[in-house]
C-alpha cells in the first residue's frame, strides 16, 4: 500500500473491494498489470486499464506467469504513477529516464545506436508536439544528447549532427505551422464571434512569445551553433523563421491593440436578449470595424475585415438562437414561436440594411473602397433567415393542420349530414398525417437552427412533401363536401367547418372559388325569389286570405332574404373576399324594396274593395236549420266577416293600418272568432250525434236530442254574433251536447261489449271431453255433472255482465224513460233474443261434443270413453257397467243440461218488462229441434 502514490490517498480510503482486487492480481499469474485509482471518491483496484478518465493512476507490471516472492518483489516488478495525462507521463519517463541511458551507451555499434537514437528523437519530438498542441501551445522538443559536449567537439560527430539536423527540421516544421496559423480554427459545431477573433490574437501573441522564449534556451542555441559550425543546409531556414517570429509578434501586438476597441461593444452585444435591441448596437460595431480597416497597419486586408463581419453575423445568429425556444414550440406554444421567429427575421434584415447603408456611405466618401465579399459575410445569415421562414411555415401548419395554439382552443372540424362522420374521419387522417410529419421535425430539433448542418434541408423537404399531400387531400375534401350542398346555409356551414384550412396560402385559391360559389348560390336564390314574385303575383295559399295572404307570402320571401343576407354579412367576417359580393347585396336590397312596394299595393287594393257596411253580417243569428240535410244544423256566419277578420289580422301583423269602418269590425273579431269556434263545436257535435244514430236509434234517443234542440233553439231564432249572452249560452250548449255525446259513446261501447259477450256465450260449451281420457262410469257421470255446473256458472257470470251493461244504458235514459218506454222495451228484447240464440247455440255445441264422443266425427271411430270390465260367470260374460247403466248416463244428458240452465232468467224478467211472446230458456231448449235430434242420435248409439 505504501507503494501506491495517489493524490490525497489516506489509510481510510482502502476498502474491501480494492484489497480484493489487489489479492486477485497477486494470485493470478496471467494478470500482467494492476491499476489503482480513484473512481469518484472511492478507491478501486483492477487488472484492467480503466476506460474512463481518472486524475491519477498507480500501475504495477510483471512478467507473464511470474510468481511473486517477498524477497525479490520490489526488484522484479515495474511500478509507477501516472498523473494528469498519459502523454505527459510518457514524455517525462522517456526524456528523463530512458533517453539519457540510451544516449550514454557506448557498447552498441555506431549505426545501430544512431538509428535507435534518431527514432527516439523523432518519437519524442512528435509526442511533445502532439501533447502541447492539444493544449494550444507550440513546444519544441529539446534533446539532451550532445549538451555536455562543446559545439566544436560535437560538430565532429557526424552521426550526432545528423540526428540534431532531424530535430531542427522538425522544429522548422513546427515554427512554420505556428506562423501560418493566421485564423482561429473553430470546431464543426462552433460559430466564431468578434470576441473570438480578439481572443485568437491574444493566444497567438502568447504562443509566439512562448516560442521565442524557447528559442532563447541555451540548449537550443547550443544546437544552433553546432549546425552553423557544420554549415548545415537546414540551419538557414530555421534562422530565417526565428527572425520572422519577431515580425509576427509585432503584427499580433498591433492587431490586439486595434481589436481592443471592439471588445467592450461586442461584450455588450453578447448580453442582449431581445433581437429587437440588436440593431441598436450594430452601427457602432460596424464603425469600429471600419476604423480598424482604415487605421490598422496589419488588419487592413479585405479578407480579415470580411472575417470580422462574418464573426458579427455569427454573433447575431447565436443571440437569435438563444432567444428562440424550440422546446416551447414543440410543447404547443406556436403563437409565441411565431413572434420569436418573426423578430429574428426582422433583426437579420435590419442588420443587412444597416450594413448596406454604411457601405454605401463609405463608398460615397471613398468610391469603390468598400468591396467586401457580402455573399460570404451573409451566407450564414441568409441560411438562418431561411430556416426561420421554414419554421414559420411549420408553426402555421401546426395551427392549421394540427390545431395547436396556446391562445385559442381550435375546435375539431364537424360536419352534418349522412356523410358527416366520413368527412370528420378524413380530417382526423389529415391531423394524424401532420402529427407524424411534425414528430420527424421534432426528432431533428438540434439541426433546425444549426446553419452548419445541411441535413435540415432534407428534413424540411420531406416535411413539405407531406404538407403538399395534405393540401391535395383537403382540396379533394372541399370538393366532396360541396357535392352535398344544396342551399346557402349548408354552403356557409360547410365553409365554416373547413375555415381553419383556408389560412393556408396554397389552399386560398380553392377557398376563394368556393366562396364565390356561395355568393353565386345566394345570387341565384335572389333571382329565383324575383321570378317567383312575378309568377305567383295573383296566387296565395289556400289557408290565407286573398290580399293579405299574398302579402304574407311576399313578407316571408323578404324575411328569407333578410335571413340569408344576415348569414352572409356575419360570415363575411371570416369568409374570403369575393368580387361580386357587393353586387349581390345591392340586388338583395333592391328586391326587398320591391317587395315592400308590392305589399303596399296589395294593401291599397284591399282597402278599396272593402264595403262601407262590412259589419252588417254580424246581425245574423248564430245557427240555422240545414236545408240540404233535414234534421241537421249549420253555422250561420257571414263568410265575408271571417275573411275581413283574417285580412285585418295579417295586415296588422305586417304593420299596416286598417280603415276605421273595418277596424270597428276587427275589434269585435276576437269575440266573434271565439263564438264562431264554439258554434262550430256545437253544430259539429249535434250533427255528429245524429249522423251516428240509425233511424231506429234516433227514435230511442229522440227525447235526448229534443232536449238538445231546445237548448240550441235561441241560437237559431234570437242570438246574433254581437249578443252579449252568446258566450254563456254557447258554453251551456257545448256542455249539454258534450254530455249527450259522452252517453252516446257509452251506449255504443256497451252495445259492442254486449255483442262480444253473446259471442262468448256461443263459444262456451257446457261439456267438453279430452279424447285421450277413459273414465269409470261413476267418474264419467261425476265429471259430466261438474262440467255442466261449471259451464252454467260461466254463462251466469256473463249474464250478470250483460245486465250490468244494460243497467248502464238504462241510467242514461232514465230521466226520459217515461217518454221512450216503447223503444226501451224493444231495445231490451233485442238483446234478450240475442242471449236466447247464444244459449241455444252453446247447448247445441255441447250436444255435438257428446255426439262425437259416442259416434265419432264421421272420419274416424270414437275414442274409448268408458272403462269396461268383463267377467266370466257360469259360461256367461258379464259386463260392468251393464248396458242399462250406460244408457241411463247418455239418455238423460240433454235433460240434465236443461235443468242446469233453468237457473238463468230471461232479461225481460230481470227488468220486469212484458214478455212480448218470449218463453223461458228452459222451454226454448226443450222445444229446440237440433238439440232433441242430437239426443236421439246419442241414444241410438
Amino acid at each position: 500500500m505504501r507503494m501506491t502514490t495517489l493524490y490525497d490517498l489516506r489509510d481510510e480510503d482502502w476498502n474491501d473491494d480494492a484489497k480484493k482486487g489487489i489479492e486477485n492480481w497477486l494470485m493470478e499469474p496471467r494478470a500482467l498489470i494492476l491499476c489503482v485509482y480513484f473512481r469518484g471518491e472511492k478507491l478501486s483496484a483492477s487488472c484492467d486499464i480503466p476506460l474512463f478518465p481518472v486524475y491519477d493512476l498507480t500501475y504495477f507490471v510483471r512478467q507473464p506467469d511470474y510468481i511473486f516472492k517477498v524477497d525479490t518483489f520490489h526488484d522484479e516488478i515495474v511500478f509507477g504513477t501516472f498523473v494528469d495525462s498519459v502523454e505527459s507521463n510518457m514524455i517525462e519517463i522517456l526524456e528523463n529516464v530512458y533517453a539519457p541511458y540510451f544516449f550514454a551507451i557506448t557498447t552498441w555499434p555506431d549505426s545501430v545506436k544512431s538509428e535507435f537514437c534518431t527514432q527516439i528523437h523523432t518519437f519524442l519530438a512528435k509526442l511533445t508536439d502532439m501533447y502541447y498542441k492539444m493544449l494550444g501551445l507550440t513546444v519544441l522538443y529539446i534533446p539532451r544528447e550532445g549538451q555536455q559536449l562543446s559545439f566544436e567537439k560535437a560538430s565532429t560527430d557526424l552521426e550526432l549532427v545528423k540526428r540534431l539536423e532531424g530535430v531542427v527540421v522538425y522544429w522548422t516544421h513546427q515554427i512554420k505551422s505556428c506562423l501560418e496559423d493566421q485564423a482561429f480554427v473553430a470546431s464543426q459545431n462552433e460559430l466564431l464571434c468578434p470576441s473570438d477573433e480578439y481572443d485568437f490574437w491574444i493566444y497567438r501573441l502568447e504562443n509566439l512569445s512562448a516560442l521565442r522564449h524557447q528559442l532563447k534556451n541555451p540548449a537550443v542555441r547550443h544546437i544552433t551553433k553546432i549546425l552553423v559550425t557544420t554549415h548545415s543546409t537546414f540551419i538557414n531556414q530555421f534562422q530565417s523563421l526565428c527572425e520572422e517570429i519577431i515580425y509576427k509578434r509585432k503584427e499580433a501586438t498591433s492587431n490586439i491593440e486595434y481589436l481592443q476597441v471592439i471588445k467592450q461593444p461586442c461584450a455588450v452585444l453578447e448580453c442582449v436578449i431581445d433581437p429587437d435591441e440588436i440593431s441598436k448596437h450594430i452601427p457602432q460595431i460596424i464603425n469600429l470595424f471600419r476604423f480598424i480597416w482604415m487605421e490598422s497597419p496589419f488588419y487592413n486586408s479585405e479578407a480579415r475585415i470580411t472575417n470580422l463581419f462574418k464573426a458579427l453575423s455569427n454573433q447575431i445568429i447565436i443571440l437569435c438562437k438563444t432567444y428562440i425556444n424550440l422546446d416551447d414550440l414543440f410543447s404547443g406554444e406556436t403563437k409565441k414561436a411565431l413572434g420569436e421567429f418573426s423578430k429574428c427575421i426582422d433583426c437579420c434584415k435590419k442588420y443587412r440594411e444597416i450594413y448596406d447603408v454604411m457601405a454605401e456611405a463609405h463608398n460615397d466618401v471613398n468610391p469603390g473602397s468598400w468591396e467586401l465579399d457580402t455573399g460570404s459575410i451573409f451566407n450564414y445569415i441568409d441560411s438562418f433567415v431561411q430556416r426561420c421562414f421554414d419554421m414559420l411555415d411549420v408553426c402555421n401548419c401546426m395551427i392549421i393542420f394540427g390545431r395547436i395554439d396556446e391562445l385559442e382552443d381550435i375546435p375539431k372540424p364537424m360536419f352534418a349530414g349522412a356523410r358527416g362522420e366520413q368527412f370528420e374521419n378524413k380530417c382526423d387522417q389529415i391531423e394524424h398525417m401532420f402529427n407524424n410529419a411534425l414528430d420527424k421535425v421534432r426528432a431533428v430539433t438540434h439541426t433546425i437552427l444549426d446553419v452548419q448542418a445541411p441535413s435540415w434541408y432534407d428534413e424540411v423537404l420531406q416535411f413539405r412533401t407531406v404538407i403538399k399531400d395534405i393540401e391535395i387531400i383537403i382540396e379533394n375534401l372541399v370538393e366532396t363536401v360541396f357535392e352535398g350542398v344544396n342551399h346557402v346555409e349548408e354552403a356557409v356551414i360547410a365553409l365554416y367547418s373547413l375555415n381553419s384550412y383556408s389560412k393556408r396560402k396554397n389552399l386560398k385559391r380553392i377557398f376563394k372559388r368556393k366562396t364565390a360559389e356561395v355568393w353565386a348560390m345566394f345570387s341565384d336564390e335572389v333571382q329565383e325569389a324575383k321570378k317567383d314574385m312575378v309568377s305567383t303575383r295573383s296566387q296565395h295559399p289556400a289557408d290565407l286570405p286573398c290580399f293579405s295572404g299574398r302579402a304574407v307570402v311576399l313578407q316571408m320571401r323578404k324575411n328569407r332574404l333578410i335571413y340569408l343576407k344576415k348569414i352572409m354579412t356575419d360570415a363575411s367576417v371570416w369568409l374570403m373576399p369575393c368580387s361580386n359580393s357587393e353586387d349581390v347585396i345591392m340586388h338583395v336590397n333592391r328586391l326587398m324594396g320591391a317587395i315592400d312596394v308590392a305589399i303596399r299595393e296589395l294593401w291599397i287594393s284591399w282597402t278599396h274593395n272593402l264595403d262601407e257596411k262590412c259589419g252588417a253580417g254580424l246581425n245574423r243569428t248564430l245557427m240555422r236549420k240545414s236545408a240540404e240535410n233535414p234534421g241537421l244544423m249549420e253555422c250561420n256566419i257571414d263568410v265575408n266577416i271571417l275573411e275581413l277578420g283574417k285580412e285585418a289580422l295579417h295586415w296588422e301583423n305586417l304593420g299596416l293600418d286598417i280603415p276605421l269602418h273595418a277596424y270597428q269590425v276587427y275589434m269585435k273579431m276576437k269575440n266573434v272568432f271565439y263564438v264562431y269556434e264554439s258554434v262550430l263545436a256545437v253544430v259539429k257535435g249535434y250533427n255528429k250525434i245524429l249522423d251516428s244514430l240509425s233511424d231506429e236509434e234516433r227514435l230511442l234517443f229522440k227525447p235526448l236530442t229534443t232536449a238538445c234542440e231546445k237548448k240550441v233553439q235561441p241560437g237559431i231564432t234570437k242570438l246574433t254574433w254581437t249578443s252579449t249572452m252568446s258566450d254563456a249560452y254557447i258554453a251551456d250548449c257545448v256542455v249539454q251536447i258534450g254530455e249527450l255525446q259522452d252517453f252516446l259513446t257509452t251506449y255504443k261501447n256497451c252495445n259492442i261489449n254486449l255483442v262480444k259477450i253473446m259471442e262468448k256465450v256461443c263459444d262456451t260449451p257446457l261439456v267438453e271431453f279430452d279424447i285421450y281420457n277413459v273414465f269409470e262410469i261413476k267418474d264419467l257421470r261425476e265429471n259430466i255433472r261438474e262440467m255442466q255446473i261449471e259451464g252454467a256458472e260461466k254463462i251466469l257470470e256473463m249474464y250478470k255482465e250483460i245486465i250490468t251493461y244494460l243497467i248502464i244504458v238504462y241510467e242514461g235514459f232514465e230521466p226520459y224513460i217515461g217518454q221512450m218506454a216503447e223503444y226501451w222495451v224493444k231495445y231490451v228484447r233485442r238483446f234478450d233474443r240475442l242471449l236466447e240464440d247464444a244459449i241455444r247455440l252453446s247447448i247445441k255445441a255441447t250436444m255435438q261434443n257428446m255426439y262425437k264422443c259416442v259416434h265419432g266425427d264421421g272420419t274416424m271411430a270414437p275414442s274409448p270413453l268408458i272403462k269396461m270390465k268383463l267377467y266370466l260367470r257360469d259360461k256367461e260374460i258379464i259386463y260392468l257397467p251393464d248396458k242399462n247403466e250406460i244408457e241411463d248416463t247418455f239418455t238423460t244428458f240433454l235433460e240434465e243440461i236443461i235443468h242446469v240452465m233453468s237457473t238463468v232468467p230471461r232479461i225481460f224478467e230481470k227488468f220486469a218488462l212484458p214478455s212480448g211472446g218470449l218463453r223461458r230458456f228452459k222451454e226454448v231448449l226443450q222445444m229446440d229441434t237440433d238439440c232433441n235430434k242430437l239426443q236421439s242420435l246419442i241414444d241410438a248409439g
